[in-house]
């Protein structure tokens, strides 16, 4: 289906050019100030140009601090000329402990600014500044705190104490680099919240490294009296931020999407995911433009924006009334292997968007990586933390994404260096030839990319028979069972997504095809099924069939806001002291399957199916996976809809 794609792009794919690339964004993006970022706009766009796109261009989204995309408040604008933070000595010698002219990641990004001369102030050391009972507001007040809490979660707590700044040591715990600095890019109010708005406070904070911080921490135990001297020279104002966009044409009005996220310091986080997506552009129009491959039936759209904020601003402002079939996620990407915590990921779609493009991905994943056996990667379920919320059920984008997870993340250590070029040509040339199949597929192809779905399907549901056997010592035989026609249906329903490539008028005679290969995976549900009921000594047993019952039961709600939700739209006082979802896996989940139609309890079993662990969750379990103070699911979906997130 794809060796001949693959054969051809194997050749013209150079993975160091796709580091050269990423190592020219990295050098401009690494002091993460607006201006910087619209100049590694100007880059992108010019190497799509250069590439032979069409139709490039660099859209403005409004950063100020008050315009929201989907549920997400965009940030305002910051500049940040220079900064250094100095340790006084009792006897009054300097020790500067942060320069951002050396190290741009030690001063907070959204860091306000001190008067010219700069701020000098003692310095208290407060090991858990969120536990108010270890400190007392005299502790900090007019003072510098320093601390190896995250900054971010502590800002607004320490600020409104008095504190005149923040220096921290922080450290991601799985990074163990006790020389690297920590980036710091959430500096809202909200602990659960992210870019600076317009309604946050205003602070700076510096970041040193733990060597550094275990140094001064000793000195002060010691009952040394320190001063600080922090100068920050900043402007935090209403701003715009750049989003990249640049196609291959195709003949009709449906697209395939690549995207990744550029804007940040970090190289393997994600100026890797930019460079391949540079490298899959140029490769893929170069072969085309040579007659080495067709024209695409769909138009390849390339999508370089800010994570999370500016892709809710494409979603609504920017994607006008294209059609996008699928898309695919490159965030964080190839990172060197003696640094990975886990190895390269493919993360599938959430359930509610099962699709034959995860099998897709998967199966060009192996034909392309068959010749690199000590480079490991795997597939894993869908998780909510990237651009990959487009898989939203009511965005309708159906989005795997590639990338891996560092040790140097959001730190100073994520430098090119730390980005494996190899790899790079690789995931690009899974990259290019997912987009490019998507974009060319037919009735046969079609029909191909629904095999490969079902093909995965079976496996899945043999792997996960033998999974809910060593789940019956702690679940009910009943729920096992249940777990398996569950999974079989979705699993029918990617093979069914495979007819959404194909025009109505086309579809009766693969459609067909389709349905014998549905009948296929559910066949193979049930048989594991049975398998199952021998094995724990129940042969023939099914379970009754289960009807979702009580309050809930008469509850249709409705989704009213895309995306994940943040609950920037709330203010902090009105949130009832529920914890921001911005990350949350399980109500992202939930409500992906709360469509007008289904009933709350019936949403609430599907998300608690496509959650399970061992078990399935009751409704008020699963809303306390969401905020664990939730007295009940209907309690936490009347809240949102007070706050117009749903309607019934």
């Amino acid at each position: 289906m794809f060796r001949d794609l693959l054969v051809h792009l194997r050749r013209e794919i150079n993975g160091q050019r796709a580091w050269d690339d990423t190592s020219a964004i990295h050098a401009i993006d690494r002091y993460f100030t607006f201006s910087s970022f619209h100049e590694s706009a100007r880059y992108s766009a010019e190497r799509l140009r250069a590439a032979g796109l069409d139709k490039v261009e660099v859209l403005e989204a409004p950063a100020d601090g008050r315009s929201i995309f989907g549920d997400w408040t965009m940030p305002l604008a910051w500049e940040a000329d220079a900064a250094t933070f100095d340790l006084i000595a009792p006897g009054g010698e300097a020790t500067r402990l942060a320069d951002r002219s050396q190290i741009p990641a030690c001063l907070a990004m959204w860091s306000a600014p001190t008067p010219k001369e700069g701020v000098q102030a003692d310095l208290v050391w407060i090991e858990k500044p969120s536990d108010r009972q270890s400190w007392k507001a005299e502790d900090v007040a007019g003072k510098i705190v320093f601390t190896s809490a995250h900054p971010h979660r502590v800002k607004r707590l320490l600020l409104e104490k008095g504190a005149v700044g923040i220096l921290s040591d922080f450290q991601s715990p799985d990074a163990k680099l006790p020389d690297a600095v920590a980036w710091i890019n959430a500096w809202s109010d909200d602990p659960d919240g992210w870019a600076l708005t317009s309604r946050d406070s205003l602070g700076w904070c510096f970041l040193i490294s733990p060597r550094r911080g275990e140094q001064l921490r000793a000195r002060l135990k010691a009952g040394e009296k320190l001063r600080g001297h922090a100068r920050v020279d900043a402007t935090i104002q209403p701003g715009t931020l750049p989003v990249i966009t640049g196609v291959i044409p195709g003949a009709g009005r449906e697209e395939v999407l690549l995207l990744g996220h550029q804007f940040e310091q970090g190289a393997v986080d994600n100026a890797a995911g930019v460079g391949i997506m540079l490298e899959a552009a140029r490769s893929l129009q170069t072969l085309i433009s040579q007659g080495k491959l067709p024209a695409p039936r769909r138009t390849i759209r390339f999508l370089f924006v800010s994570e999370c904020y500016t892709t809710m601003f494409w979603v609504e402002h920017a994607r006008r009334a294209r059609r996008t079939v699928a898309g695919l996620c490159l965030d964080a990407p190839c990172g060197v292997v003696e640094l990975a915590l886990r190895p390269l990921e493919i993360t599938t779609n959430p359930h509610s968007q099962m699709s034959c493009v995860d099998a897709l991905v998967a199966a060009i994943a192996r034909e392309v990586m068959e010749d690199a056996p000590t480079y490991a990667w795997a597939e894993r379920p869908f998780a909510m933390g990237t651009d990959n919320l487009i898989a939203d059920k009511t965005i309708d984008i159906p989005c795997p994404w590639i990338g891996s997870h560092s040790r140097t993340w959001h730190s100073s250590a994520d430098t090119p260096e730390v980005v494996d070029a190899a790899a790079q040509g690789r995931v690009a040339c899974v990259a290019a030839a997912y987009a490019y199949l998507i974009a060319t597929a037919d009735g046969r192809l079609a029909l191909d990319f629904a095999h490969l779905a079902a093909a995965r399907g079976k496996a899945v549901l043999a792997a996960a028979g033998i999974r809910e056997l060593d789940s019956l010592a702690e679940g009910d035989l009943d729920d096992c069972l249940r777990q398996l026609p569950y999974l079989a249906d979705r699993h029918a329903e990617a093979v069914a997504s495979a007819l959404r490539l194909i025009p109505p008028a086309e579809r009766a005679e693969v459609r067909r095809h389709v349905r014998a290969l549905q009948r296929e995976v559910r066949r193979t549900g049930r048989d594991e099924a049975a398998s199952l009921a021998r094995r724990a000594g129940r042969p023939g047993y099914t379970p009754d069939a289960h009807e979702p019952g009580g309050t809930l039961a008469t509850i249709r709600p409705r989704r009213l806001v895309a995306g994940s939700l943040t609950y920037d739209r709330i203010a902090p006082e009105a949130r009832e002291g529920r914890p921001g979802p911005r990350w949350s896996q399980a109500l992202f989940t939930l409500l992906n399957w709360c469509d007008g139609r289904r009933s709350l309890a019936e949403a609430c079993e599907l998300a608690a199916r496509e959650l399970r662990e061992g078990r399935t969750f009751a409704p008020d379990e699963l809303a306390r996976r969401i905020d664990p103070g939730a007295p009940s699911m209907l309690d936490y979906f009347e809240f949102l809809r007070r706050h117009s997130y749903v309607t019934w």
